[in-house]
């Protein structure tokens, strides 16, 4: 009886000896991970591990405090461009439409005036290209509507509307003036002197009876400040109503100057189209003939009704002065 006594009472002696089942051990797992937890720093400052030192397990990755440095979620406010192709089919940039083809190498079209190209699929077939510079694309507002328009325009002066019109306005101008010129050189070279001696005035024309140009001696024996302020005045006074009328009213077609006397310029469109035409090709030739002129007479030190007889004086003075050469 004393025995069976003792062995009852040593029983709980003994159970701190003996090792837990799994209840046990559960339980100190749970504890030891509260606790852990528990001692976590707080959620509102996260933590970053660039270099990964945090385990999968640990109890700050399980509780969510381990945060990237930057976003996951990449924000793009500009296209990426890849003229290269460095990205592969399969990144993310691509499928997402973020990757843009390089606009310099389809925005350009492929022009082989020369026939270099051996394979024409290459070549665009749509460009046209310039009617008086066959090698080169024709500008992109000279389409050929405009009288005198063949494409010639290689240091694109006419950039805008704006510019073409003052350009056509600015060659109209000079094709005028190149015609006068043109008639007015030789005319001066054969009855200048005529003339200057019935009315008693000083004879102006340069050594050898040339036109006086930059190229020969100029100017500069021209009687001054009458012949000068006569031409500067009357140039002031056409620029300056043009200019006027410009700001008041805008012409379509800056040739038109409202002077047709004889009624030449054509009634229907079609009329009109081919003396425009005629007007400013002649005067593109008077700009060559004028500047030709010129260069003759410096260049040979003679008169050039002189040195082309045939085309200025009668044709046997002319057959008279050539057989004398």
């Amino acid at each position: 009886m004393k025995i069976s006594s003792l062995c009852l009472a040593s029983l709980p002696l003994t159970a701190a000896f003996v090792p837990q089942g799994n209840n046990g051990a559960a339980m100190t797992k749970n504890s030891l991970q509260a606790e852990s937890v528990s001692t976590l720093p707080s959620p509102t400052k996260p933590i970053f591990d660039p270099l990964g030192l945090y385990a999968d397990n640990s109890p700050e990755r399980m509780a969510g405090l381990i945060k990237p440095l930057e976003s996951s979620e990449v924000q793009y406010n500009k296209e990426v461009q890849d003229p290269l192709g460095l990205y592969p089919s399969y990144s993310q940039e691509l499928i997402d439409g973020i990757v843009k083809a390089s606009k310099s190498s389809y925005n350009k079209d492929v022009v082989d005036p020369l026939r270099l190209y051996q394979d024409t699929s290459q070549v665009s077939s749509e460009v046209q290209m310039s009617a008086s510079l066959p090698f080169l694309p024709r500008p992109a507002l000279l389409d050929g509507t405009l009288p005198g328009d063949r494409g010639f325009d290689p240091f694109n002066f006419a950039s805008d509307a704006s510019a073409l019109q003052w350009q056509r306005k600015a060659e109209v101008k000079h094709a005028r003036l190149a015609m006068l010129a043109a008639v007015g050189w030789p005319v001066a070279e054969l009855l200048h002197k005529d003339i200057a001696s019935a009315f008693d005035l000083p004879i102006l024309l340069a050594s050898g009876d040339r036109v006086p140009s930059v190229l020969n001696d100029g100017l500069s024996h021209a009687s001054f400040p009458a012949f000068w302020i006569a031409i500067i005045t009357a140039a002031a006074v056409i620029e300056i109503q043009e200019s006027v009328e410009a700001n008041l009213s805008c012409k379509l077609n800056p040739a038109d100057k409202g002077f047709d006397p004889i009624n030449l310029g054509g009634r229907t469109t079609k009329q009109k189209h081919f003396m425009h035409e005629a007007e400013l090709f002649n005067g593109r030739l008077g700009m060559l003939a004028i500047t030709g002129f010129a260069i003759q007479e410096w260049f040979l030190n003679s008169a050039v009704v002189d040195q082309i007889p045939i085309f200025f004086k009668p044709l046997n003075v002319a057959m008279e002065q050539l057989m004398n050469v």
